[in-house]
């Protein structure tokens, strides 16, 4: 009964501040509601002194809205300097305000400048600053982009568009390497979706393929480089932040379907509404194909056992690759929700014996065939206020990820086989036809993480100081390993306390504080430190320091140098140090991998229309995790010192948009790295990529681009071995390599009255034939020529 009333009282004593804050809100509102009437009746003045009373007060769409309305008000005074400075707040507060056809045109243009000259960022060292005072250097996707290049994947678009990332084979997945650094999956990048990462708590990986769908994108922020010092754990060479669109850029609902060469389907599903201070946006996107199908004849074949078959590359069927999810912007409240799922087929069988397989022949085991799958649920609620000079973010999120690693042996396995298979089926029941594994495990991890930003004035100078604190906890809590032959059968079966992989838990604990100081309007500090520490399943401690110091020079609107050094670290995979097959084994105490970064950036604005950007980058990683099989399979025993030069120049008119980026990659030295004669396998010295849009039809509300792009890459050393060499010393050619190749894409969208969208895309127009290693060690032939086709309806609501 106590407690019965001690709650009644709390609510009685809470019901007067909650209808103060309702009034507040509906008071906010009216006296906006009057102020853009009296600028509708051509009352400026009076609208201006309103809107600079009472703005103060508001928040979210209110304050955005008010920012927008005295932009306007200034305009119509013609007065373009505080026309500017409302952009800039409205920016501030929106960094992805959309143009409606609401927007005059003269308020438009200047949303467009901004956007297109000094575009605001959230993930640089979160907080809302522009390009040139972001603290390393920074490529940014937008909307338009993604369709210059009829991109149909992630991967496809971070290799076109980011200096020093080029593709690298992978036996299992999709793979990308940034300035030469690589390993068997895509895990030394950390991949973000709206600031929540993507990436898998136990083996670090994030694959950059069509489980990450880029209908729902409205622009991708890479910051190239380490970035530990705010993001902690596996940004180690770059971050890429994915940004949704808001409901009010869809406005209602958006319809895609699309379908090419190959058995390539697609379709794509937003559903946005914005009302008041309320932001609703949901997705659903699903993506299938059969794959090229390529023939592999026995004297083409690899591994000791070679013979006639096929292969399939870019394969992803049976269960389709999807990608559904939501984001609500309420107010000072923001949720985000994300489910997606993509497998690819392997094209060789799994281990030591290179040679093909029928994939048609092997089961299905949890609704899927042979290949590494992975589904993943990401949640997060976050909070955020202001109060005078000081602002606060609270956030609380949860991931749920489930991995199938089913693998297969081979259609025919020589028992007697010195090396791999007699290491696990020397004493096998198992007979030695189409022979496979799967090992499935869940994990599960939660987390939060708090942060406040004081905002300063001195004598001399301004900025910010801002300080955080994070924790999270990891659990492997289900695990099955099992062993299959004769396509079908599964006489092996091994529960968690059997299993390949340990079940167990892990947490972490990390703070950090951040430091921009303004000197003056030319001369900005940026620096951060972050310090984690993590507690392992085996109660080894792991400490990693993360600093970070930039100092940028702007000495007037058209030019900006910056200067930068941080460090970054990634953690060995839960998934290598609990990991009980013979290929792990002794693996358990591997240390992180740490990478020191130097660069030095300038970008030229010589007009509104040109940009040039240019960054001299130093990289030195150490503590690299080397494979070396006996005694202990992985060591750190590494180190690979590299240099490079990146450049990115821009043109942007109304009828032409230019993009062009370059690189030229250097290696200085190495231990246990794959690497010769100063250049790293598998990876080009030079790589250029040129993508170019036109306007060839622009007819009342009819637009018709013509879109092309250009990847060149030089040769690269491209050494073939068997990934298990150590048990045969068998290898084919180390001094193999790749020619040079260009790689050219061409495709048309046309455009009627910003609801019917039509995109056709050629892929590798000229049928180029290559190969692509990587982590494989031999090669992978690489797609031909591929088409797709793509229609997009919006039905926008009243």
């Amino acid at each position: 009964m106590r407690k019965l009333i001690y709650i009644v009282t709390i609510i009685c004593l809470s019901i007067p501040g909650l209808l103060l804050a309702q009034q507040t809100e509906m008071d906010n509102r009216q006296q906006f509601a009057l102020a853009e009437s009296e600028y509708q009746v051509g009352h400026i003045d009076s609208a201006i002194d309103m809107l600079n009373q009472h703005i103060n007060t508001y928040s979210g769409t209110l304050k955005v809205s008010a920012y927008r309305l005295l932009a306007l008000c200034s305009l119509a005074q013609d007065d373009l300097t505080n026309a500017n400075k409302y952009v800039d707040l409205l920016l501030k507060e929106d960094p992805y305000y959309s143009i409606s056809i609401n927007d005059p045109e003269r308020f438009a243009e200047l949303i467009r400048n901004k956007k297109e000259g000094k575009t605001t960022l959230v993930t640089a060292s979160q907080q809302a600053e522009t390009l040139e005072e972001a603290p390393v250097p920074v490529t940014l996707i937008t909307e338009e982009m993604i369709q210059a290049i009829g991109a149909r994947n992630l991967k496809e678009l971070l290799t076109t568009y980011v200096p020093g990332m080029t593709s690298v084979e992978s036996a299992s997945e999709y793979n990308v390497s940034m300035r030469g650094i690589y390993t068997a999956s895509q895990q030394k990048i950390l991949i973000m979706l709206n600031g929540v990462r993507l990436n898998s708590y136990t083996t670090n990986i994030a694959t950059p393929d069509y489980g990450i769908s880029l209908s729902k994108i409205k622009q991708i922020e890479i910051l190239r480089g380490p970035s530990s010092s705010l993001y902690g754990n596996v940004a180690l060479t770059a971050v890429v932040n994915i940004i949704t669109k808001d409901g009010g850029d869809i406005n209602g609902l958006q319809a895609s379907y699309g379908m090419g060469s190959y058995g390539q389907y697609k379709a794509d599903l937003l559903l946005g509404k914005r009302y008041m201070d309320t932001d609703i946006l949901a997705w659903g996107s699903f993506y299938k194909s059969d794959g090229e199908k390529i023939s592999i004849s026995k004297e083409n074949g690899w591994g000791p056992y070679p013979h006639d078959g096929s292969i399939i590359i870019n394969g992803f069927n049976g269960k389709p690759s999807y990608d559904i999810g939501t984001t609500i912007k309420l107010k000072k409240i923001n949720l985000l929700f994300n489910r997606h799922y993509s497998k690819m087929i392997e094209p060789y069988v799994f281990a030591g014996d290179v040679t093909n397989y029928d994939y048609d022949k092997y089961r299905k085991i949890s609704g899927v065939k042979p290949g590494n799958g992975r589904t993943s649920t990401n949640a997060e609620i976050s909070y955020q206020d202001h109060w005078q000079n000081l602002s606060f973010y609270l956030a609380a999120y949860l991931n749920i990820d489930n991995n199938m690693n089913y693998e297969v042996f081979g259609d025919v396995v020589d028992r007697t086989h010195p090396g791999y298979y007699n290491m696990f089926f020397k004493d096998s029941i198992l007979v030695p036809q189409g022979m496979f594994t799967a090992l499935n495990w869940d994990e599960l991890t939660g987390g939060g993480q708090a942060r406040i930003s004081y905002t300063y004035s001195l004598s001399k100078g301004h900025g910010n100081i801002m300080a955080g604190l994070q924790y999270e906890v990891t659990s492997v809590y289900d695990t099955y390993t099992l062993y299959g032959d004769k396509f079908e059968s599964i006489p092996c079966f091994y529960d968690k306390s059997e299993a390949t992989i340990t079940t167990g838990k892990e947490q972490s604990i990390s703070s950090y504080l951040q430091l921009k100081h303004y000197f003056n309007s030319k001369f900005i500090l940026n620096a951060g430190l972050r310090y984690d520490r993590k507690s392992r399943i085996n109660n080894y401690k792991i400490n990693a320091l993360s600093p970070r110091v930039a100092l940028i020079y702007l000495p007037n609107n058209k030019l900006s140098f910056k200067a930068s050094y941080s460090k970054a670290f990634v953690d060995a995979p839960y998934f290598y140090r609990n990991n009980t097959s013979p290929s792990y084994k002794g693996s358990e105490n591997l240390q992180s991998e740490y990478m020191h970064a130097i660069q030095l950036s300038a970008t030229v604005h010589p007009t509104n229309r040109l940009t040039y950007d240019c960054n001299f980058y130093y990289n030195y990683l150490s503590n690299l995790i080397y494979y070396q099989v006996v005694p202990i399979p992985y060591i750190n025993a590494g180190y690979l010192k590299t240099c490079g030069w990146e450049n990115m120049l821009t043109y942007t008119s109304k009828r032409l948009i230019t993009n062009l980026n370059f690189t030229y990659q250097h290696m200085l030295n190495h231990s246990n790295y794959t690497a010769r004669d100063h250049t790293i396998d598998n990876i080009p010295s030079f790589s250029s990529n040129l993508v170019m849009r036109g306007l060839v039809l622009s007819k009342k509300q009819h637009n018709l681009w013509l879109n092309g792009s250009v990847c060149f890459y030089s040769k690269q050393n491209s050494p073939i071995q068997y990934l298990y060499q150590g048990f045969n010393n068998r290898v084919e050619d180390l001094k193999a390599t790749t020619p040079a190749r260009a790689i050219i894409t061409a495709g048309l969208n046309y455009n009627h009255n910003q609801k019917l969208l039509i995109n056709f895309t050629c892929y590798n127009l000229l049928n180029t034939h290559y190969n692509q290693n990587g982590s494989t060690f031999y090669p992978v032939p690489q797609e031909s020529r591929s088409i797709l086709g793509t229609i997009t309806y919006t039905f926008n609501s009243k």
